[in-house]
Order: C-alpha cells, then sequence, then structure tokens
C-alpha cells in the first residue's frame, strides 16, 4: 500500500509540474502578444533552461529578442533549432532574416534560398529574397522573385511596386508602369509618386485613384 501511495503522489507531482510549465509558458506567449517582449525573455529563459528540448520555448524566445532587436541573440536560437530541425523552413527563413538585419546580405539571401528550396508556396520568401536583389541591382533575379511572390499572392502590392522598380530598371517602362499603377490601386503609398516621375497616359493605362 505504501508503495502504490507513493507512486500515486509521484504523478500527482508529475502532472502538477506539468500543469506549471505550461502555465508559464502561456504568460510568456501573452506577453509576446502584448509585445511586452523584455519581460518575456526571462520566462523563456527559465523555460529553456528547464527543458532545452523544447523547440516552441527557444522559438519564442528568438522571436522576443528579434523584435528586440537582439539578431545576434536571435540567430543564435534560430540556428540550434534550425540544426536540430534542417527541414523546418520556418527556422530557415529567420535565419536570413537575423542576418538581413545584420546587413549580412549574401548570407540572408543563402538562407532565404534555402528556406525556398524546402517550401516554394510562401510568397513572403521570394519577396525578401527579391528586395535584397532589389537593393544590389541584380535586377532580372529580383523580377523573377517578385513574379513568384505575386504567383502565390497577386495582391501583394509590395511585390508589385517593387517588381516595378526591376522592370523599370530592366528597359521595361510599361511593364514597370503597369506595376505602379496595379500596386497604387491595391494600397501602396509609395507607387503614386513613381507613376507621377515615369509614367505618362501612354505608360499608365490603369486609372489612378
Amino acid at each position: 500500500m505504501r508503495s502504490l501511495l507513493v507512486v500515486l503522489c509521484l504523478a500527482t507531482y508529475s502532472v502538477f509540474a506539468q500543469s506549471e510549465e505550461d502555465q508559464l509558458n502561456d504568460r510568456g506567449v501573452a506577453l509576446l502578444n502584448d509585445e511586452n517582449y523584455t519581460e518575456a525573455i526571462p520566462i523563456f529563459n527559465h523555460l529553456v533552461a528547464q527543458n532545452p528540448d523544447m523547440t516552441t520555448y527557444r522559438y519564442n524566445r528568438a522571436v522576443a529578442l528579434f523584435n528586440l532587436k537582439r539578431f545576434n541573440e536571435a540567430l543564435k536560437d534560430y540556428s540550434v533549432l534550425h540544426s536540430s530541425l534542417p527541414e523546418e523552413t520556418e527556422y530557415t527563413f529567420q535565419m536570413g532574416n537575423c542576418y538581413e538585419n545584420m546587413d549580412s546580405v549574401r548570407q540572408a539571401i543563402h538562407y532565404y534560398s534555402e528556406a525556398i528550396k524546402g517550401e516554394q508556396s510562401f510568397y513572403i520568401y521570394y519577396f525578401k529574397r527579391g528586395t535584397l536583389y532589389l537593393k544590389q541591382g541584380v535586377w532580372k533575379k529580383s523580377e523573377q522573385d517578385f513574379t513568384a511572390a505575386l504567383s502565390i499572392d497577386p495582391k501583394h502590392h509590395n511585390s508589385l511596386h517593387n517588381r516595378g522598380i526591376a522592370r523599370y530598371q530592366l528597359g521595361q517602362r510599361t511593364a514597370a508602369c503597369n506595376d505602379w499603377c496595379e500596386a497604387y490601386q491595391l494600397g501602396n503609398p509609395t507607387s503614386k509618386s513613381h507613376l507621377d516621375k515615369n509614367c505618362n497616359s501612354t505608360t499608365q493605362p490603369c486609372k489612378s485613384k
């Protein structure tokens, strides 16, 4: 009877401890949702220390660190996650995001490309890589990435706007103006200045707002 009682007590303690951990995680997630990133980090530090193999805790900490612009620290967490689950493209993509914010363009493009290899249905992967190509003046590759992004989400006005820039630089003025027209109609305010500066009634066939 005594040994059975001990087992029951241990089982009850285990359930309580797990419940306490879940509650702590829920509190940390609530802080993340409220954008209280500084307050969330100690909670996820504790959870990661207690259970380093729980990917959710490490991911949530990385999100908080990234939003606090502590990109090197966020990158370390995403790297650990990527090493344990290399097929998970979200971790690969976020590594690229960290490198981009650290101005390591080559590394960012590498990880965005790896994310695209693993998952071709997320427009944001193409958009982010295309934007870096655009900043580098690699017009054709950037145009291709924005076109890929728009094949997934035809109403993504930032991809339309940026493709317009790439096409204009490639000498495709009418196509560029078409993209800026559509982007402006979808709500991109920056496209209006490009239309006014670079397009006329011949190269701007769509109606302005």
